[in-house]
């Protein structure tokens, strides 16, 4: 008898575990690099099973040696994703509890799959694709919504109201540095790094003007641009008609910028930032500078808190807060040396973590069966 209130005592105590799959393509590997790796370990660590799938071969290779089991599918995007309806069913029987896909990738393949084997799906909103693709297709009996910024928590909220209880606002996270040291780029050439899809209305001109206008005044500093995109070539050939080409690389792998953050001073933003990412949260948290429009949607870019921020388009104010960086400006410290700090207390990679196990164990019964988020059907 004893023996037996001791098991069930147990049973209470240790709830099953449940089984994640997480899919993140090469675009989103892209935009939160790290992330993914640290969020794995720290799911492992708050005793969740987690899986990885992507169609990024590289960071496949990475997840190598950590509990996170990781699954290579190509490509998660065009013509050959047909097969991938298959290839799950083979791959994950029994299939997982949830399946938490960042941003709309494969979504249809995956929530016809998630409704077949009685799964939820988490679909977390990243970008402002995203959100449109969700307005016209509608959201399903399975599906939850969980947004990466409060105003795209908001929209969804408004586009959905009766759902809008169970939209959650999980951001962007990572592993800060325990230590950040101070700004100090006096006496030595500035490093200013932007990375994204090089395209149209991207802000790139307005930061190629605001270089322009300081090399003219013989700033000494050089510009990564790292990515990639259709007007890439338009740029290159902006850059040479300013005749700046000799301040700056163009970098065509886009998860170079993780690694290249560290030999960075400034970080920009030059015009809104649709797709979310980690970017510009790393370089807070290294104490590195962030100069970014006046217009993110992203809560996190707070002006003189965080950030400097300009009046979108102005390449006179970009350059401005350039020159205040380069001259060690008390202030420009400050706000460095404050955004390190909000990122360490509002950006923690274990406080995802938590919050999201918290998440996948209320939505498994017992049984292993996922409570509905609403009656069937698509709203």
């Amino acid at each position: 008898m004893a023996a037996s209130s001791a098991s069930g005592a147990d049973k209470e105590t240790h709830p099953p575990i449940p089984h994640v799959l997480h899919v993140a393509d090469a675009g989103a590997f892209a935009r939160f690099g790290r992330m993914f790796r640290q969020l794995g370990l720290a799911l492992a660590d708050e005793g969740v099973r987690v899986s990885l799938l992507t169609d990024d071969a590289e960071a496949a290779a990475d997840l190598d040696g950590t509990p996170v089991a990781d699954h290579l599918f190509q490509p998660l995007g065009g013509w050959g994703v047909w097969r991938l309806h298959g290839y799950l069913r083979r791959e994950f029987d029994p299939p997982p509890d949830a399946v938490h896909v960042w941003g709309t990738t494969c979504l249809g393949y995956l929530s016809d799959w998630t409704l077949k084997s009685n799964a939820a799906l988490l679909i977390h909103v990243t970008s402002l694709y995203d959100l449109e693709r969700l307005k016209r297709r509608g959201v399903r009996g399975n599906e939850y919504l969980i947004a990466a910024c409060e105003e795209y928590g908001e929209l969804l909220r408004d586009r959905w109201p009766t759902l809008a209880e169970t939209v959650r606002v999980l951001k962007p996270a990572l592993l800060a540095p325990k230590q950040v040291s101070d700004l100090s780029v006096r006496g030595k050439t500035l490093g200013l790094l932007w990375t994204g899809t090089i395209d149209k209305d991207r802000g790139l001109e307005v930061l190629i003007e605001a270089v322009t206008r300081l090399r003219e005044k013989e700033y000494d500093l050089q510009v990564g641009l790292i990515g990639g995109g259709p007007a890439t070539r338009q740029i290159w050939q902006e850059i040479r008609r300013r005749k700046v080409q000799d301040c700056f690389s163009i970098i065509t792998e886009p998860n170079l910028w993780d690694q290249a953050m560290a030999g960075a001073d400034i970080f920009v933003v030059p015009n809104c930032q649709h797709e979310l990412s980690l970017a510009p949260l790393l370089a807070m948290s290294l104490g590195k500078v962030v100069i970014a429009s006046r217009d993110q949607v992203a809560e996190w870019f707070i002006e003189d808190e965080t950030a400097l921020l300009f009046t979108p388009g102005s390449a006179v104010e970009l350059a401005y807060h350039i020159t205040r960086t380069a001259g060690g400006h008390p202030n420009v410290r400050a706000v460095a040396r404050g955004a390190a700090r909000y990122v360490h207390q509002n950006h923690a990679i274990t406080t995802l973590a938590t919050e999201l196990a918290g998440l996948y164990h209320s939505l498994r019964r017992e049984s292993g069966k996922v409570i509905s988020n609403k009656p069937g059907g698509v709203v």
